[in-house]
């Protein structure tokens, strides 16, 4: 779709971006009053109500009620002095069989999300050459806990990961791979993306993404193997069950899966959520324990990566964490370079991909990444 002024490119992009991410319309402020109807109301037409991707990947319903409103509001005040100008009607009608919206019972319904990001060397307007973007989609819960766990959701601190991952693909290009605590996929899809993009006829490595919540995991192969994400077409990616807690009562098991998985790195995103509500109690193999905002798997956790590197190939691991809790970040690291050795790395959020719109949850929490080593290593360089 050509748009009629170049001004009007950055604008259209942060606007898609926003409604594919579902972030709220308020966070766009005003409606784009200062470019011709004509080029607006193309864009809302064909760049977004009749995207194919965003057809058939839409944000939840509500979500929608909420945008349309807007756009409706907004093009009705751009056409309100010409008669010439006229809505068309595929807006309205698509506005209308949104419905009037839920009943304030109902919980938040899962959502289609779509992430935009390029790899560092191409950055095309997504409007005019989807080409010059990749994207990832997931399905998602819309709420902090759903199920009794946390992972049906994408956390900020993945959004960073995914961030100094791109800058600094050559980590894992060509390793093997293993995430912990996978959630949704989101780590996992981009991985698998960057991989294919630089295999070049190689032999493709594998990705190893793990979680211990059943329902989870299930989320997470659904959306790796959505057609629209490349990690569909990846040939070595897999799905695994994992419990930090058998790195303490079955250390064997853990061990003969890592050297089964050969992993070469380790990623963990938001995998220690600490937060001073002491969230919900969830089931894991008939134990009651803290969700992982609790410092009481701390131990587990680092055991666990302490046995990827002890019993598989694992040369290094990139722990991203959003700081919610001084203490807590504390006793990770103390207890982590008990046995490893943990600096943290220098990362950069404000570059030009579009992965930053941020969960409004933890818009205001710092995230930090730490890449952790054996203790001989020498001082981390990503270069």
């Amino acid at each position: 779709m050509q748009i009629d002024t170049s001004t009007s490119k950055p604008l259209f992009s942060s606007i898609l971006f926003h409604y594919s991410a579902l972030a709220p319309a308020k966070n766009l402020l005003s409606f784009p009053s200062n470019i011709s109807f004509d080029a607006a109301h193309e864009f809302f037409l064909k760049g977004i109500l009749l995207n194919n991707h965003l057809r058939q990947y839409p944000p939840s319903v509500p979500y929608q009620q909420s945008f349309w409103k807007w756009v409706l509001a907004g093009l009705e005040d751009l056409c309100r002095s010409d008669e010439d100008h006229e809505i068309d009607e595929c807006i309205y009608t698509h506005y209308l069989s949104l419905g009037t919206g839920t009943r304030g019972s109902e919980a938040p319904s899962n959502s289609y999300i779509t992430h935009y990001w390029s790899f560092p060397e191409t950055h095309d307007d997504p409007i005019e050459n989807r080409h010059g973007y990749e994207t990832i989609t997931l399905l998602e819960s819309r709420t902090m806990i759903e199920a009794g766990t946390t992972g049906l959701r994408t956390w900020r601190a993945s959004l960073v990961l995914a961030q100094y991952l791109i800058q600094h693909s050559h980590l894992v290009n060509t390793s093997n791979v293993l995430e912990l605590g996978s959630g949704t996929g989101f780590i996992g899809i981009l991985v698998a993306s960057l991989q294919l993009h630089a295999a070049h006829g190689r032999q493709m490595p594998s990705v190893y993404l793990t979680d211990v919540n059943s329902i989870v995991l299930a989320r997470c192969q659904n959306n790796v193997r959505l057609p629209c994400n490349k990690s569909s077409s990846h040939p070595n990616i897999h799905c695994n069950s994992l419990n930090w807690l058998d790195a303490l009562a079955d250390p064997e098991s853990l061990r003969s899966y890592f050297n089964e998985t050969k992993a070469d790195v380790v990623l963990g995103a938001d995998i220690v959520r600490i937060s001073s509500l002491r969230l919900l109690m969830y089931e894991v193999r008939q134990m009651t324990v803290r969700q992982v905002f609790d410092p009481e798997l701390v131990p587990s956790l680092v055991r666990t990566i302490s046995l990827a590197f002890s019993s598989g190939n694992a040369r290094s691991a990139l722990i991203a964490l959003t700081v919610r809790n001084e203490d807590t970040l504390t006793y990770f690291l103390d207890e982590i370079g008990k046995v490893l050795k943990a600096e943290e790395v220098a990362h950069d959020i404000t570059g030009n991909l579009p992965l930053q719109i941020l969960d409004q949850v933890d818009a205001e929490l710092e995230v930090k990444i730490f890449r952790v080593v054996v203790g001989s290593e020498e001082t981390f360089n990503p270069m």
